[in-house]
């Protein structure tokens, strides 16, 4: 299937949560439909506008204060709790999260945005009857009744924020099928490893690689896409369990996996992964056997994140090249 350009347009205008692009002095280039329909008010009122605008007075001190001074620093930030500022006058709580786009010259930034109102309001909720059973603890001890009554409710709501900042979280950074982390999950890991990596120079060493299962749309097209999940979900448990303590293995889209290996050269990544070739090529797949194609490329004083996947994307297409079931370096 032909994804057009007008399709990511709409996906874009339409997206559940609150797009903004900015430009290197944090003003708005653009801004998706989702997010001017919470504001309330028109797009072209927006444009051109400072980010900081977009949220109320307290929220606005926040996010010059810690969004966007983590996201000169690191280039990217997540989950910050803010405000947005209504045309009605009201509050609207997201969850921001920032990511700073070093390829074009200058710079952009893409600012996210999730809607959390339940969460904000259990948070209300628990704030007001912690206040109200101090008062009445105060006024009155014969109400011991209802404040156990309060307390049970208070413990529903703090068991249900709990959960819905799991979920928040799981869901972000995890892929559902796999539970393996996501590609978003992974980036952000990359992202720390060149941090560490500009602070020690020439000292860090590491690898990254991107498996790919072979032959995979044959398999959904002959047994269904029931099987073809099975197969992603026993590779993930078989990647868990051959990859070491400190190795990070994500799912990034279909049935491709990502692999960042610290503390690995470019030759230890390489053994470490042909071994992991021959573990999948043994292992008793059910109820189709399956093998992998790998690509590694290991880390070199100068790289950015984008050459460097890039390097490990074109061994995996060297070991396609070779005839699949190999690992090839770059």
């Amino acid at each position: 299937m032909t994804i057009k350009t007008m399709d990511f347009e709409r996906w874009w205008q339409l997206a559940p949560s609150g797009l903004v692009v900015l430009d290197e002095r944090g003003t708005i280039l653009q801004i998706n439909q989702t997010l001017v329909d919470w504001l309330g008010c028109s797009r072209k009122r927006l444009i051109h506008q400072s980010a900081s605008a977009l949220f109320t007075t307290e929220s606005h001190l926040l996010y010059q204060g810690v969004l966007a001074f983590r996201l000169s620093a690191i280039g990217v930030v997540d989950e910050v709790h803010l405000h947005l500022q209504g045309t009605n006058g009201n509050a609207f709580p997201v969850l921001c999260s920032a990511r700073r786009l070093d390829a074009p010259d200058p710079p952009l930034t893409l600012l996210a945005m999730v809607p959390i109102v339940r969460k904000d309001q259990l948070e209300q909720e628990l704030l007001e009857a912690r206040q109200a059973a101090q008062n009445a603890l105060k006024e009155n001890k014969l109400v011991i009744n209802e404040l156990e009554a309060m307390r049970v409710k208070l413990e529903s709501h703090n068991q249900e924020l709990q959960r819905l900042t799991m979920q928040l979280s799981q869901e972000a950074r995890s892929d559902p099928l796999t539970d393996l982390p996501n590609r978003r999950h992974f980036e952000l890991a990359l992202e720390e490893r060149f941090a560490r990596a500009s602070i020690n120079r020439h000292s860090d060493v590491f690898s990254v690689a991107i498996l790919d299962i072979d032959h995979f749309k044959p398999i959904n097209d002959t047994y269904g896409h029931a099987v073809g999940d099975e197969v992603l979900q026993q590779l993930a448990l078989l990647l868990s369990s051959q990859m070491r303590g400190s190795d990070l293995a994500a799912r990034i889209g279909g049935e491709e996996f990502a692999l960042l290996m610290p503390e690995t050269s470019l030759e230890e990544a390489s053994h470490a992964l042909e071994r992991l070739r021959l573990a999948i090529e043994a292992h008793s797949w059910q109820p189709v056997p399956i093998t992998a194609s790998i690509g590694v490329a290991g880390y070199q004083a100068g790289d950015t994140k984008e050459n460097l996947m890039a390097r490990a994307d074109r061994a995996l297409y060297k070991a396609k090249h070779l005839g699949r079931n190999h690992v090839a370096k770059s």
